[in-house]
């Protein structure tokens, strides 16, 4: 009788098609390049030049292929991307790999010890010099072709791998800086005393504490990429030091590389409310090793995901403004896009802007998908913060003019991504339909 271990192998030879079709061929390479801006160049913080380079910042990109659908997730060291510095980038990415425009995720990890996007003009900051800074305007000319560069390197990288997740607490690290009054209304706390006990009879917001690992692994087991995923502000080093930094991501990045080997790649969650619970450079340094540790045991005991087609899709929302935005922008509203990447039972959801926590959760909770990661920071700045419905009224920063959107701005954007899950759990083809949302 044959051995029972022996029959899958003996039935993908008699039978290799069946293999085939329930096993699609999946690949991935990744890249890295310097993106580091000259530190004379002008510090949005502070209106003037960065003191010197603390870390290098870095654009790195994961190419994805299954059949003959491509993907490619980027990310930058930098705090925001425009939609304008998006349609760049991915165009100089397509042109230089030949995938799709809208296959192309960039997600920053909104160090504020980076540059800003070229021409950003924050409603009621208006970020002085930045435009006019010749050192920054030549820096962003060269962007989209170093993001080009490394999506060249990541293509010709890619060979088969395996997808396994995995999921760690960091949650000590974390603070929502938006905790509540007895009346319910917000109390912002930037930058707590201590982190772990309020006073005044304050409650707690909501935090994520889950540091999701996905690991994708060559046949020789060893990691071709890692994806970091968690939702946090970068913001750790830019109070107390002034020179240019990836902050705790990119310290997170270089400790992980070092411990798992290949490339690494941090993309930023729903940190609208979610800060470090503590700064500094050493803190700084310290949570990203912290994270590095939890991460590298979290790969080790990751859940193998089943081999899957891939799908991306993206619809634009139409978000409206509050009538200080709109004055200031001589428009009513801001369109925007939502963007889903799947491959089987895993889903990546790409909101613009600075998304609170609360959309994470909802689009989770709702979503068909058993493992749903949800990025803010992608693909634009949209509406800036962006909380759940309700959140304008009770207050504080995130939900001052620095919140260009309405209250009904974030059910929009659930609204949205719950839909595209939706067909992509459904259907999912090699090239979904795009839509457009009228809300």
């Amino acid at each position: 009788m044959l051995p029972r271990c022996l029959l899958p192998t003996l039935l993908a030879l008699l039978f290799p098609w069946v293999s085939h079709a329930a096993a699609p061929s999946f690949s991935a390479g990744a890249a890295s390049v310097d993106i580091t801006p000259d530190p004379a160049a002008t510090n949005w913080v502070t209106s003037r030049p960065f003191e010197g380079v603390i870390d290098k910042l870095h654009a790195r990109v994961l190419v994805l292929a299954s059949g003959d659908a491509r993907v490619a997730i980027l990310t930058l060291d930098v705090t925001n991307t425009n939609e304008s510095n998006v349609a760049e980038i991915r165009e100089a990415i397509s042109a230089a790999v030949g995938i799709l425009p809208s296959h192309i995720l960039v997600n920053s990890s909104h160090t504020h010890s980076g540059p800003l996007s070229a021409g950003y003009r924050w409603v009621g900051n208006p970020a002085k010099k930045i435009v006019t800074d010749s050192l920054l305007e030549n820096w962003a000319r060269q962007l989209p072709g170093l993001c080009a560069q490394a999506a060249r390197q990541a293509d010709s990288a890619r060979r088969p791998v395996t997808l396994s997740i995995g999921r760690a607490d960091v949650g000590e690290w974390l603070f929502n800086r938006r905790p509540v009054r007895p009346d319910g209304t917000v109390k912002s706390t930037l930058l707590p005393a201590d982190p772990h006990s309020l006073p005044e009879g304050l409650r707690f917001g909501p935090v994520d504490p889950t540091a999701t690992v996905l690991t994708f692994r060559g046949a020789d087991g060893k990691p071709v990429a890692t994806l970091l995923h968690l939702a946090c502000h970068a913001v750790s080093v830019y109070s107390q030091h002034k020179g240019l930094s990836a902050d705790w991501p990119g310290a997170a990045c270089e400790r992980l590389r070092q411990s798992v080997g290949g490339e690494v790649l941090f993309i930023q969650g729903c940190a609208g409310d979610i800060v470090p619970a503590r700064r500094g450079l050493e803190n700084a340094r310290a949570m990203g090793a912290f994270i590095a540790g939890r991460a590298a045991t979290a790969a080790t005991q990751g859940l193998l995901l089943e081999p899957a087609a891939l799908a991306a899709s993206h619809a634009t929302v139409g978000l409206p403004y509050i009538p200080e935005a709109a004055a200031h922008t001589g428009r009513p509203n801001v369109e925007t896009e939502i963007q889903v990447i799947s491959a089987g039972e895993l889903a990546l959801v790409a909101l613009p802007g600075e998304p609170l926590i609360g959309l994470s959760k909802a689009i989770q909770d709702g979503s068909p998908f058993p493992h749903t990661l949800v990025l803010g920071y992608s693909n634009g700045d949209g509406a800036q913060y962006v909380g759940l419905p309700g959140e304008k009224i009770r207050g504080g920063y995130e939900m001052s003019i620095v919140g260009r959107g309405t209250d009904e701005c974030g059910g929009f954007m659930i609204a949205t991504a719950l839909r595209l899950l939706r067909e992509h759990r459904a259907r999912p083809p090699r090239n979904l339909k795009v839509a457009k949302e009228n809300p």
